[in-house]
């Protein structure tokens, strides 16, 4: 699905347990039930290059499909492969519009190493020294109950930190593919926080839960109308959330 222009027309895959309007983010606030905030907890990670050299020399291009698919071994046809074909589709608009040099347009750009992370968003921020935050998933691990997260959050008292002061962030986040690749952009009118959530209900267990870096779109106008079927709001309000699995700030 798409934003439309909420993240310049960027195909994201979005679900449910992962939007939550601005206002829903208070402390005591129990948020909806199926939230998901980790990837495949106690599954494998995704491959992560040791350096942008050695991202840089792995064809990353949609006219190399073939090439790429043989080379991680995946079946063309499946499900996998078409997912991996959306996201070289979707990196390659986002290449086209950055070579464009659009003024309008927010910096955006898929980074397949964490040295391209770290230098797109010193460029998109103007600073030498950009720091990182991530959403943290607490207790994913030993324990047959403690493989999957809790069944619901709750946000925790004095839980909700802005983070940053100039309000510039850069947001990334993982797209589906043999190896890491993250779509980053610098949004405008954006309000990043820092959210505790402790669990609810049949866990609990006080040391499952998370921390959750969450970034507030002020102007939601030209978002997918389907975005606000699953938040049950309407078109525009500040602010929908959405939280990655990582972000940058000045």
């Amino acid at each position: 699905m798409n934003h439309d222009g909420g993240h310049g027309g960027i195909g994201m895959h979005v679900q449910l347990g992962m939007l939550f309007t601005m206002k829903s983010l208070f402390p005591g606030a129990l948020l909806p039930e199926g939230t998901k905030l980790a990837h495949d907890i106690g599954a494998a990670p995704p491959l992560r290059f040791a350096s942008r050299a050695d991202a840089d020399a792995v064809p990353f291009d949609y006219n190399d499909l073939d090439a790429i698919l043989g080379r991680f071994g995946i079946r063309r046809g499946s499900k996998k492969a078409a997912q991996v074909a959306e996201t070289l589709l979707t990196c390659g608009e986002v290449t086209a519009a950055a070579s464009g040099g659009d003024s309008g347009e927010e910096p955006r750009t898929c980074a397949t190493s964490h040295e391209a992370v770290i230098s797109f968003a010193a460029s998109a921020l103007g600073t030498s020294a950009p720091r990182a935050a991530t959403t943290v998933v607490h207790g994913g691990g030993g324990g047959r109950r403690r493989r999957e997260e809790p069944r619901r959050y709750v946000v925790a008292p004095d839980g909700v930190d802005r983070i940053g002061s100039g309000g510039a962030v850069v947001p990334c986040h993982p797209m589906p593919y043999p190896y890491e690749v993250f779509y980053c952009h610098r949004p405008s009118d954006a309000v990043a926080l820092r959210v505790e959530l402790a669990s609810v209900g049949e866990d609990g267990d006080a040391a499952l839960g998370a921390t959750a870096v969450a970034v507030c779109h002020m102007n939601t106008t030209m978002w997918d109308a389907h975005y606000f079927d699953m938040l049950n709001a309407r078109r525009g309000e500040p602010s929908a959330t959405t939280c990655p699995r990582a972000m940058c700030y000045g």
